[in-house]
């Protein structure tokens, strides 16, 4: 039977436009390129699960619009249980928006919509699928993350939290005891006050991570170094991939998802949830776009074989 990993997040339309540069004033400027598909962290997060061979169950709200129709079609075209995924009325669903200017990075803005609608009971109903594990980002309200992370403690669900985002200034920890806690590097400084831009740092950065969140392990993600692994005693430096950074936009999403899919298909191994982690974050950055981006097992061993 395969692993069931309960997904609490977000899920948008995603608009993301190429252009050359923002025009000035009032002045007209011209596109180069457009795409306008279902994506944003929840999505993204569901569908790497499911391609690495996890059910996903996403738990996350839509609106009763076409936006919505077009993401309920589109999980099931993907083999997304969306059970929980629910419709509100009289309410738009939420839109992510990503500029791209032509080689100088993007600019991105979010009309939340019905993801704002989300409520306790929809959380509680959704636990009734008995998950492997519960998947968490900083996507939703700080009091409906705390929620579902009270429901899977009492009833002993192993939970990964992934922010995906810095600390909200003055923003509270999430309770209770996780199996994994991940971060990219440029977030640890807002959780725990140390900065690991530097190798002397590493340590010092997740042992302040510990002080501030209890977990068994402990993942930082370092650009260009690796990934900082730490249980509270031990720890070491899993290496990258080759990548062309093409597009990070929806990776960082794409790393947490991989190793909680191949956590929870090894039966908990963290050095090989690492590096498939790993894997699927270059791949990820190499390709355009958000959702379109996510890569299935057979494309993570092709990656590989490429990459050797």
């Amino acid at each position: 039977m395969d692993k069931r990993v309960l997904i609490l997040s977000s899920a948008y339309i995603r608009f993301d436009a190429v252009i050359d540069g923002l025009p000035g004033g009032s002045s007209l400027g011209d596109g180069l390129n457009y795409t306008f598909a279902p994506g944003g962290k929840g999505i993204t997060a569901a569908l790497t699960c499911r391609a690495l061979g996890v059910d996903s169950i996403l738990c996350g709200a839509i609106g009763d619009d076409d936006f919505g129709r077009k993401i309920e079609r589109f999980l099931d075209r993907a083999g997304v249980d969306r059970r929980f995924l629910s419709k509100y009325e009289r309410v738009r669903t939420g839109l992510y928006l990503t500029l791209y200017e032509n080689g100088r990075g993007h600019r991105s803005m979010v009309f939340r919509g019905a993801n704002d609608r989300l409520s306790k009971a929809d959380i509680e109903t959704s636990f009734m699928v008995y998950p492997d594990a519960l998947y968490i980002q900083n996507e939703l309200p700080y009091d409906l993350s705390a929620y579902a992370v009270n429901i899977a403690r009492s009833k002993n669900i192993p939970v990964i939290w992934h922010p995906c985002a810095p600390a909200a200034r003055g923003g509270e920890i999430l309770p209770g005891s996780f199996e994994t806690v991940i971060f990219d590097a440029s977030e640890v400084a807002s959780y725990c006050g140390v900065d690991p831009s530097e190798y002397e740092k590493f340590l010092p950065a997740a042992m302040a991570l510990a002080s501030h969140i209890k977990a068994k392990y402990y993942i930082i993600r370092l650009p260009d170094r690796g990934t900082f692994i730490y249980d509270g005693l031990h720890h070491e430096i899993a290496g990258d991939y080759p990548t062309t950074y093409l597009d990070e936009n929806g990776a960082s999403v794409v790393y947490g998802a991989a190793f909680t899919a191949a956590y929870l298909k090894t039966g908990g191994s963290v050095g090989k949830a690492v590096k498939c982690a790993a894997a699927a974050y270059a791949y990820s950055s190499s390709n355009r776009g958000d959702a379109a981006s996510v890569p299935s097992a057979s494309d993570l061993v092709r990656f590989l074989k490429k990459d050797r």
